[in-house]
């Protein structure tokens, strides 16, 4: 019997594969453990479902609000029905009654709301109000 050159038998190998984010080599024989990342949300804001387009518009909603405000149509604009019907009630019913002064009320509650869409940068103008669920002010 003949052994010949025989290959050394290959000595396992522990490098971690480059693909296997998060790991690290092993330094001097002990083992890190991976570092993890966590990216934290600054305000807790409830995602909604918005009906239509996803992506609306801060000037088109505070274009609608400055002029068409007391009715409500900015409301709608972003998917607040309930809010829009509030607003669309107050003005014509509570504007019979209380002889525009409801109008006039909803009328600086919508300027308000302007103002506020308008200030926002538009990203944070749908993290807000299209994403979220902030309905007034």
């Amino acid at each position: 019997m003949s052994t010949g050159n025989v290959p050394p038998a290959q000595q396992p190998s522990y490098e971690v594969p480059p693909d296997q984010a998060g790991y690290q080599q092993p330094s001097q024989g002990g083992y890190q453990a991976p570092q993890q990342q966590y990216n934290f949300v600054p305000q807790a804001i409830p995602v909604r479902q918005s009906w239509g387009s996803a992506t609306k518009e801060k000037w088109v909603a505070a274009a609608l609000a400055a002029f068409l405000g007391p009715f409500g149509i900015h409301k709608f604009y972003l998917g607040y029905k309930q809010q829009g019907q509030t607003m669309l009630l107050v003005t014509l019913v509570g504007g019979l009654f209380t002889f525009g002064l409801a109008l006039a009320a909803m009328g600086v509650v919508s300027i308000i709301e302007a103002v506020n869409y308008v200030i926002l940068t538009q990203e944070d103008f749908e993290r807000v109000y299209v994403y979220g669920y902030k309905a007034w002010f």
